[in-house]
């Protein structure tokens, strides 16, 4: 059997690097782990556990540590593991099932991020506490000579890959990152730190598309949205000269992040060019279909002209609806959570209720919430939908867990569905309820339309009886 080494690089990982070195105890025949100028008992920690600890004097550099960790792997193969990840259930036999028959030489294994810290491992894998689509990452690698990583943020080993003939695979073996909980990255200015080293890393590199792609999505996630859009575009200028043979490196992150910013400013038709021009150069990915459906959801919210509406619409009908295609399928690289399965189902059942389908939009939404049962807005599409279909009664027994202080979506519908039932005094008191939540933002943006019809009549002291929003208010997303 094949010997396998777990390098990793830590600092101040006392709390985490337990967790992760009980995971692979077994699997792995040796540890070895390059601490960075830890302060507390990570050193002390490790050695009990039985790695072999190296100091090495961090100097901005990821992959500079991660090399050293491999100079003194002695394994035929490496496993790179952080000390916020840990090896999922079941995941140590298929590894070493996988090393006895290997005929590749970069094990892509599958990367899940949870939603809390304290989740249940089992849970993460299964979905039900995952934040984020399934990745692929390259971390079971041959030790051949010149294996090295590069790229001192985001550090890779793509000039090697490459050298070896792209020799890759999938291997059913799952990683669950806890890293990635809003107060783990939090705690750790994780943001900030690689916002500098990814400037740094564009700087002396201008060309580097896939830096460029890190850095919008770190200062997104920072709130810096100004400063992203202009990375966005200082990068996209390489990607527009460039074809599927001299592109060397993805730009999947930074083509969705420049849609999705594209989108934020009111430039649909540059948001589709950026997803096709990514299609044309990456191949087909959820986050392409579902992005260039939501620019035109977006710009028919925008469009007062009904058959240009109504045009756009089906567009994204399509679009979303061509999403479903790729369920189950894992991907190095997927950003929009739910884009194959209950987003983009959500997002199909929302723009079927603007098309006046409230069948097809109730189909939608049961299938969004067979994926995630709790998903707030495919519960609010279906009671919509259940309205429309002439079940008001039925769409106020779903609202009713729902009627709270998050937004005024809830409170819009059941008002709808009150005055359906001719209650016209319920109606007004739903309707002021969902007034005074309007300024916290609607989950379906559509509702607004509906929500200020509504405030119209209010104002105007309609009668009981008088008909409630309109259809034509519903030919939007």
């Amino acid at each position: 059997m094949p010997t396998l080494t777990l390098c990793m690089i830590v600092r101040d990982e006392e709390a985490m690097l337990g967790g992760c070195l009980q995971s692979v105890r077994g699997f792995v025949d040796e540890m070895v782990v390059v601490d960075t100028g830890s302060r507390d008992g990570t050193k002390a920690l490790a050695l009990e556990a039985g790695a072999r600890v190296f100091d090495f004097t961090w100097c901005d550099d990821f992959a500079a540590a991660r090399n050293e960790s491999l100079r003194h792997a002695r394994g035929k193969w490496v496993l790179t593991l952080d000390a916020d990840e840990r090896l999922g259930p079941g995941s140590g036999a298929r590894l070493r099932a996988a090393l006895a028959s290997a005929k590749f030489d970069c094990g892509m294994l599958r990367l899940h991020d949870a939603c809390r810290v304290d989740a249940r491992l089992e849970d993460i894998v299964a979905g039900r506490e995952r934040q984020a689509e399934i990745q692929l990452v390259p971390r079971l690698l041959r030790r051949t000579d010149g294996l090295r990583y590069v790229d001192a943020i985001h550090e890779n080993v793509a000039p090697w890959l490459r050298r070896r003939g792209m020799k890759v695979a999938g291997v059913e073996v799952d990683i669950v990152h806890l890293g990635a909980t809003k107060e783990v990255v939090d705690a750790k200015s994780k943001t900030e730190r690689n916002i500098r080293l990814l400037r740094t890393r564009v700087e002396r590199d201008p060309g580097d598309v896939s830096a460029y792609g890190y850095l919008v999505h770190d200062l997104m996630r920072s709130g810096r949205n100004e400063e992203a859009f202009e990375e966005a575009e200082r990068g996209w200028q390489h990607v527009a000269r460039a074809t599927r043979e001299t592109l060397v490196t993805s730009i999947h992150r930074l083509a969705t992040a420049r849609a999705y910013l594209l989108v934020a400013r009111g430039r649909f038709a540059d948001a589709r060019e950026t997803t096709r021009h990514a299609r044309t150069l990456e191949g087909e990915n959820p986050d392409f279909s579902f992005l260039e459906a939501s620019a035109s959801e977006t710009e028919a919210l925008r469009t007062a002209d009904p058959a240009a509406r109504r045009e756009l619409l089906r567009a994204a009908r399509d679009g979303y609806a061509s999403c479903m295609r790729f369920a189950n399928r894992v991907f190095a690289q997927s950003f929009i959570f739910g884009a194959s399965t209950w987003s983009g189902s959500t997002r199909l059942g929302t723009v079927e209720l603007a098309l006046g389908d409230a069948a097809g939009a109730l189909r939608a939404f049961d299938i969004a919430l067979s994926a995630r049962p709790g998903d707030r807005a495919a519960q609010l599409g279906r009671a919509e939908a259940m309205i429309e279909l002439g079940d008001p009664t039925g769409a106020l027994t779903r609202l009713e867990a729902l009627l709270d202080d998050q937004a005024p979506d809830a409170w819009t519908l059941a008002a709808i569905a009150v005055r359906r039932l001719g209650l016209a005094e319920d109606a007004r008191l739903f309707t002021r309820r969902a007034l005074s939540l309007a300024g916290k933002g609607f989950i379906s943006a559509h509702r607004r339309e509906r929500l200020r019809e509504l405030g119209a009549l209010l104002a105007g002291g309609e009668s009981k009886g008088r008909a409630e929003p309109s259809q034509a208010s519903r030919g939007q997303p």
